[in-house]
């Protein structure tokens, strides 16, 4: 370890190799290879996890007229399932690899090929503007092609990057059908189709520049608009004085556009006092004179109520509680609702809940909730697929805006500040953003801080910036022994879902399960259904386990998620995956000052059926700052072990590269971070409980890449310990 560290000071290029094996002769099995990175460049180290790889794998690259090069360079291999080779500095766009074990020759796997994971919402239009978010979408030196059931869809190259493509869909898509989107980044790699189809339904124009295609159909309800305060057809009229209740007013507004068909109901400047609750309709606008202009002050629960409606928005006025723990305006199982430039001034009351939905938009929206004796944080955004959250502004003192369960999400452009005013003592546990069993999200470009800071609490276990983790109390792990399988399935006959998975819908799209020892291990795959003891998997295995498999089952706490050129500041904790299970999840370019770092932690707890791998995850580009305050900078895989027994590998394809920490002050002690240390990256087991003291040799953390990474003014820089098996350290400085 000391010479660990010394290369690192001194900048040498060193290779962590813990089980290098000898060379030996052909094998007669066909290699497989089951996990790899889904990105590399020219020079990178690229580990390559599978089964059958034998005693001395070598990787080699099929060139574009099929031969194959000459061995790349072995950098380390372990156990006949796992090897690292570097790729040639020279190499570029699509990576044909193959693993070859002597005679035998893999299967092709190939490197940058576009992975489409999700659109920002859950209808496209024709005609209508839609993001695409994925890995490899755009290659340098390349421009990307995107078809809607074969036709060409225009890409604005402007306005994409290799996360996300913003994409016009084809004119001539017919209203009704559903549409199977394709992808070529045409970097040699080919086209990839996103894995389910999108509704398609009627045009129109943007008029709110809401930036998904379903807001068009808003177009057609602006030209009718009822003025609330004068329409002839009233029989109540909104006076808006701050004197009167308007309530009765807006609804018969409200009422008469919907028995219509549809419209816009305009309310006047001023303030508009609501005793009672205003029930949103379908094909109903809601619309003030402004933020600044129009007040609805509201007095009772739920001052507008949007359940069960089709086709609505609430638009360009303030929400303002006047009374203080009353529940705030709602949305829930509702479908294309957006509100767009409202001021929520939340006062003390119950959180905002916008729950069940179905393409929802939320748009340049002021949320502002102080601190108060409920501890109501200031909303919850749970179960809505087809979610845009874009260029909002949160203030918030207690709890933890959520979006948990959420899933075809784009949360981006927003401002999040938590604010310490007399909140250093409270006994609330607060984060920034929650997102406990998300999928299919991308958080991209937000801001969050402290403001009235920093935060002075040590002790409390507290404040992490982006948090997920595994359901606190409601765990959703299952773990045991495969008694047999077939190329789709694998049959155990003690495996029941437990009842935090089956709590809203039957089979919830994020279930999976993986193969964490024996035959098979590094194999992850959808759970499409559970029929006495019997698990059928959403694609065929690679390798069909046996009775040596060991499985565990768990819903995702975070997959095929995004988490780019985000700013984090003054928190204690900045990314944090707590004990869940996470796939394809890439943490790239964000910014992290005097706010803690990215921890990735996954557990063992037998006693209660928990196992959480991690596979697939790229941590790259991250910067961060530490030059005052006490939250200092890491990055850490950790694996906890809380009882003794070897179950499985957890962490399989972690890659660490191009990360910068920097300090300029000395070690500063955080008592809540014993698992990861402090100015340092870090991959290592942590032991717990019963197994504290028992044997750490065993194999949990399998082929980390920690590359071209630097620790400026750290005290210890890098730290490879007991579980972390073939870990690779190259280029670090």
């Amino acid at each position: 370890m000391r010479l660990l560290r010394l290369a690192n000071l001194l900048g040498i290029h060193l290779v962590l190799s813990c089980q290098l094996v000898a060379a030996a002769g052909p094998q007669s099995q066909t290699p497989v290879i089951i996990n790899a990175p889904a990105s590399a460049r020219g020079g990178d180290i690229v580990g390559l996890q599978g089964d059958g790889f034998g005693t001395s794998p070598q990787v080699v690259l099929e060139n574009a007229d099929g031969t194959l090069t000459a061995p790349l360079e072995t950098i380390n291999t372990w156990r006949g399932n796992w090897v690292a080779a570097r790729l040639p500095a020279s190499v570029s766009g699509a990576m044909r690899l193959h693993v070859r074990n002597g005679e035998q020759l893999s299967d092709v796997q190939v490197l940058n090929a576009p992975h489409p994971y999700h659109l920002d919402a859950m209808q496209i239009v024709p005609g209508g503007a839609f993001r695409l978010f994925g890995r490899n979408l755009l290659s340098a030196g390349s421009n990307p092609s995107v078809t809607v059931n074969m036709l060409p869809a225009q890409v604005r190259l402007e306005s994409s990057e290799e996360h996300m493509l913003s994409v016009v869909a084809p004119t001539g898509l017919k209203v009704g059908e559903a549409a199977q989107i394709r992808i070529n980044n045409n970097n040699g790699s080919g086209w990839a189709t996103l894995d389910r189809e999108i509704s398609i339904g009627p045009g129109g124009d943007d008029v709110f520049g809401l930036g998904v295609g379903w807001a068009g159909a808003f177009a057609a309800l602006v030209r009718r608009v009822v003025l609330a305060d004068s329409d002839p057809r009233l029989t109540k009229k909104a006076l808006c004085d701050g004197l009167h209740d308007d309530t009765a007013a807006i609804q018969t507004g409200v009422d008469l556009i919907a028995s219509g068909g549809g419209g816009l109901l305009q309310l006047p400047a001023g303030i508009c006092r609501l005793h009672g609750s205003v029930k949103l309709r379908s094909r109903v606008i809601l619309q003030g004179a402004g933020k600044d202009s129009t007040k609805l002050r509201y007095e009772n629960n739920y001052p507008i109520d949007a359940h069960n409606i089709e086709l609505a928005a609430v638009r360009n006025m303030t929400l303002e509680n006047a009374v203080g723990p009353i529940e705030s305006p709602i949305t829930t199982r509702s479908s294309k609702v957006a509100w767009q430039n409202i001021r929520f001034k939340l006062g003390g009351g119950i959180q905002m809940y916008m729950t069940f939905n179905q393409n929802i938009a939320i748009e340049g929206c002021d949320i502002l909730q102080p601190l108060n004796s409920q501890k109501n944080g200031p909303l919850i955004l749970t179960y809505d697929a087809g979610l845009t959250f874009t260029n909002n502004k949160i203030i918030f003192a207690n709890g933890s805006p959520f979006i948990g369960y959420t899933h075809d999400t784009f949360f981006g452009h927003n401002q999040l500040s938590r604010d310490m005013q007399n909140a250093q003592n409270t006994e609330d546990i607060v984060h920034s953003l929650a997102m406990d069993f998300a999928y299919r999200v991308a958080i991209i470009d937000n801001h969050f801080n402290i403001i009235n800071g920093p935060v002075t609490n040590l002790i409390r276990n507290d404040g992490e910036t982006l948090l997920t983790e595994g359901g606190g109390a409601n765990r959703t792990e299952q773990i045991g022994t495969v008694k047999n399988a077939t190329r789709t399935s694998l049959l155990d006959p003690d495996f029941h879902p437990n009842r935090a998975v089956l709590a809203n819908i039957n089979i919830p799209e994020n279930y999976g399960i993986v193969i964490v020892g024996g035959k098979g291990t590094g194999q992850h795959r959808q759970i499409i259904s559970v029929d006495s003891g019997t698990v059928t998997v959403d694609k065929p295995w690679s390798v069909v386990p046996d009775n040596s498999s060991r499985y565990a089952a768990a819903m995702w706490g975070l997959e095929k998620s995004i988490i780019l050129r985000n700013t984090l500041e003054q928190n204690p904790r900045g990314i944090t995956f707590y004990r869940t299970a996470v796939r394809e999840v890439d943490i790239v370019d964000n910014i992290i000052y005097n706010g803690g770092g990215i921890s990735l932690n996954t557990a063992q707890n037998l006693k209660s059926n928990q196992f959480t791998p991690m596979y697939d995850i790229r941590v790259s580009g991250n910067q961060f700052e530490f030059n005052e305050g006490a939250w200092p900078p890491y990055i850490c895989l950790a694996f906890v072990r809380m009882d003794e027994y070897d179950f499985g590998i957890a962490a399989i394809s972690i890659e660490i590269r191009n990360n910068v920490l920097r300090t300029n002050l000395p070690k500063v002690t955080f008592p809540q971070e014993l698992i990861c240390p402090t100015q340092a990256y870090s991959v290592r087991m942590s032991t717990e409980g019963p197994s504290k003291e028992r044997s750490k040799i065993q194999s949990r953390l399998l082929g980390t890449v920690i590359q071209n990474n630097q620790c400026i003014g750290c005290e210890a820089g890098y730290l490879i310990r007991e579980g972390a098996q073939a870990t690779v350290q190259e280029g670090n400085r």
